[in-house]
């Protein structure tokens, strides 16, 4: 069962501190924090599986931003498959129920991981205090290939 993103978000500590957020279990790590990398980790170890990431980008604001994969009907992120509408609707529910007037774009992301991080200040795998790579295999694999 899918837990509403906002279960795993960063607190205003973790988000100011890298080792803090690195320490968070899997699931929060890769939910909130890290679900760039771990969309790229999945397009790098399935290439030929027809998914492309997604970038859930809130209006300016507003908090929680989420990158994810998606192949038009099933996507992937931190807790696994799921219906790519479902998962786009839950997050609006949950983003909605603790910031009113939420408010966020949902589009293909064309642009590479360098790119994304850098245009979007999100932390590049070198900004992280382990091998967020490593971990991020680790946790895909955990997971049935699509």
């Amino acid at each position: 069962m899918r837990q509403p993103i906002t279960t795993f978000m960063r607190t205003a500590e973790e988000v100011q501190d890298i080792q803090l957020s690195w320490a968070r279990p899997d699931i929060r790590f890769f939910s909130s924090g890290a679900c760039h990398i771990l969309a790229f980790v999945f397009l790098a170890t399935y290439p030929q599986a027809g998914f492309q990431p997604w970038f859930i980008r809130p209006a300016p604001g507003f908090r929680g931003s989420h990158l994810y994969v998606s192949n038009g009907e099933r996507a992937f992120d931190a807790q696994g498959y799921v219906l790519a509408d479902n998962l786009v609707q839950q997050h609006y529910a949950a983003l909605t129920a603790t910031q009113p007037g939420w408010q966020a774009d949902v589009f293909e992301l064309g642009l590479s991981l360098a790119e994304f991080c850098a245009l979007n200040n999100h932390c590049a795998p070198e900004d992280f205090p382990g091998d967020v790579w490593h971990r991020a295999q680790r946790y895909v694999t955990q997971f049935p290939a699509p």
